[in-house]
């Protein structure tokens, strides 16, 4: 966010700061007493959501390609360990969100703005801490970014891998069998010109389309699911712990979507209805909580220890049912490739980028190279990376551990450092908690991805 020009701010100073009025000592003082910045009152959106809109809005950023991986988180956890555990990280999940977005909330109270961006947020409450960590502020916005960057890159080399997945299966029935490398190519020359397009607005067509094609094969592939289901009794209902590590990174994938969630509710019309127990926020968690419950039980059900790291690569290859469900669910998440990679061009040219140096002949030249060295970079990835399993879990990891726990709880104990912790320092324990709990299952979570995919890599090398 930009600062605010001299003028601006003086213009602003009576509304900001009951002191600056004129108003007798004795009435100013009682109006300081009383008196707290509301950033919901002072925000303007251009085009608002409606609550309605947020939560549709909601749907579509989470619901993709991790729904489509629960049968495979409920085969390495078992059915009773898979419901108890999802319910349990999303619980866990939304009130980090929930702590997330309340103290980017108190970031705008203490500085008098109505918004600021996450990269902000978590610059304004390291400067609110301990004097000790208040120089690495800074650091820790640009910290931030990268993580948002890096689970942004994830994230769509995980798109790209599961379309050129699902092209091949069709592929490789019409017309034999080709390098999965090619088809990965193929979908970056298709995207190039979808990824240049630099208005959000002008995406809009691209996201309805994406909606439609993508609950036509969710809708589609319930056929599949529910023909030929064998004895529950066949089914294990617990697995080995040893195996839930797994459950974890690929299930946290599925839920984890904070930058999406972020943008919904820096867009709303009325942003205090975002939270809170009946709030937008937690109705769709709910919705999404019982759509990765059956997709996941069902799933494993139908297919059992066969199930892959994609449901749609379990259906039958041959049939036209089949190979329909599978253009429509991959062409729904490829034409969602622009929409989240334009959260890195976001963070790179609005965060981080001058304001003067935005007007200079070459921005846009500039842009669209950095445009193109994305895609270029997620289709390497994809090529030399495409375990589709591994690579879900590893984004899961990585953004459970750093965006959903490591960032709320570490702004929550500076913003409080001032004021206390509560009865007990009860803030104070549940900070730490969720610390540690970020710290393991982002260490364990990511290392087990990464020997996979560094497995792969070397299988990949030693066929070319």
């Amino acid at each position: 966010m930009e600062p605010k020009k001299p003028d601006q701010a003086q213009a602003q100073k009576s509304d900001l700061d009951p002191l600056a009025s004129n108003e007798p000592l004795g009435v100013v003082q009682s109006m300081t007493s009383f008196y707290r910045y509301d950033p919901y009152a002072k925000r303007t959106v251009e085009n608002p959501l409606t609550n309605c809109d947020a939560f549709v809005s909601l749907l579509k950023c989470v619901i993709g390609t991790g729904i489509l991986a629960m049968p495979l988180a409920f085969r390495c956890s078992g059915i009773v360990i898979g419901v108890l555990m999802s319910a349990l990280l999303m619980v866990l999940l939304t009130y980090c969100i929930h702590l997330l977005i309340s103290s980017m909330t108190e970031c705008c109270r203490r500085r008098q703005v109505p918004q600021v961006s996450m990269p902000e947020a978590v610059r304004i409450a390291y400067e609110e801490g301990p004097r000790w960590v208040q120089c690495l502020g800074p650091a820790a916005g640009i910290m931030t970014s990268c993580v948002l960057v890096i689970g942004q890159f994830l994230l769509c080399s995980v798109y790209l891998v599961f379309v050129a997945k699902n092209y091949k299966e069709i592929g490789d029935y019409h017309i034999g069998k080709v390098n999965e490398g090619y088809y990965v190519l193929g979908l970056c020359l298709l995207l190039l010109p979808l990824f240049l397009i630099r208005q959000l607005k002008y995406l809009v067509p691209l996201n309805i389309l994406s909606n439609i094609l993508l609950y036509a094969g969710f809708i589609l592939i319930m056929y599949y699911l529910f023909s030929g289901l064998p004895s529950i009794k066949e089914r294990e209902l617990v697995k080995p712990p040893i195996e839930w590590i797994e459950f974890f990174g690929i299930a946290a994938f599925s839920l984890t979507a904070v930058g999406s969630m972020l943008v919904v509710e820096a867009n709303m019309a009325h942003p205090q209805n975002y939270l809170g127990l009946f709030g937008v926020l937690n109705l769709a968690v709910l919705f999404i909580l019982f759509s990765n419950l059956f997709f996941g039980i069902m799933g494993y059900w139908r297919f059992g220890e066969s199930v892959q790291a994609s449901v749609t690569l379990n259906i039958p290859q041959c049939e036209i049912l089949s190979q329909v469900i599978k253009f429509c669910i991959a062409t729904g998440i490829l034409l969602s490739y622009p929409l989240h990679g334009f959260v890195v061009i976001t963070v790179i040219f609005s965060d981080y980028s001058n304001t003067e140096e935005n007007k200079r002949k070459h921005h846009k030249l500039i842009e669209c190279v950095v445009r193109i060295i994305f895609l270029l970079f997620t289709g390497v990835v994809a090529i030399v990376m495409p375990n589709l399993a591994a690579l879900t879990e590893l984004e899961g990891a990585f953004s459970l551990s750093n965006l959903n726990l490591l960032c709320p709880a570490l702004m929550d104990i500076f913003l409080c450092y001032g004021k206390g912790y509560g009865r007990l320092k009860w803030r104070l324990i549940r900070d730490l908690l969720l610390i540690l709990i970020g710290l393991i299952f982002g260490f364990v979570g990511c290392a087990m991805a990464i020997r996979q995919l560094i497995h792969d890599f070397r299988v990949t090398l030693g066929q070319m």
